[in-house]
């Protein structure tokens, strides 16, 4: 296992497929990582040749890399404390599922993404077939149940996300599920049956993960 794999701490397999699906940049594109934890996503950007790298995140104790800057906000009630700076890509993952307030996340976006930047988010996937089944049968939404982390508490919901996004000059460009096809994390029956499942329903969503990539409108 190299230090970046041990840094990381998301489903296996995520940040590289990210680094595949993400629009072309300059290197000295400036990014930053909002929620950026160890900054596991940082040093794997720094590795693909990106230098102008920084994250936010609560706690400075876990961060790692020295390849990226970072500093200290509560993102449901600070102020970043970039002043003016701007970013052409933004990324979040596994971050707004964690929020009490998301529209928080969404105005520091808006505030410090350039014109026609991007915003990279990920979530966990309440979309897929599997996850759906799971809420007809129990009422319970995969992640967000007793089995989940518990400090998933806020599930992303598409339509109200498409409705929330232009306030703040944003709108989805593209969208995803990682894995491409069945789960990293359901057990072997489970995916059984969400694999007979998918036969029947229609799933534009499937895996674990939603990934979606958002450009600031102006």
């Amino acid at each position: 296992m190299n230090e970046n794999q041990f840094l990381e701490r998301t489903v296996p397999g995520l940040h590289e497929a990210l680094t595949q699906a993400m629009p072309n940049f300059s290197y000295d594109t400036p990014i930053l990582d909002i929620g950026c934890g160890t900054g596991a996503w940082l040093e794997r950007l720094a590795g693909q040749g990106f230098y102008c790298l920084h994250g936010i995140d609560q706690d400075l104790t876990q961060f790692q890399t020295k390849k990226a800057t970072c500093s200290s906000a509560n993102l449901d009630y600070d102020d970043l404390g970039l002043g003016e700076q701007k970013f052409g890509l933004i990324t979040a993952i596994e971050v707004i599922e964690h929020l009490e307030n998301p529209g928080r996340l969404f105005y520091h976006v808006d505030r410090h993404l350039q014109p026609k930047g991007y915003f990279l988010i990920t979530t966990p996937n309440i979309h897929s077939v599997g996850c759906r089944l799971r809420f007809l049968l129990t009422g319970n939404l995969k992640s967000f149940d007793a089995k989940g982390d518990p400090t998933h508490i806020y599930p992303v919901l598409l339509p109200a996300l498409n409705r929330v996004l232009p306030r703040y000059n944003l709108k989805i460009v593209n969208k995803w599920g990682y894995p491409s096809k069945g789960s990293l994390i359901s057990r072997k029956s489970t995916q059984l049956i969400t694999a007979i499942m998918e036969l029947i329903l229609p799933n534009p969503d499937p895996g674990d993960t939603l990934c979606l990539l958002i450009q600031k409108v102006e």
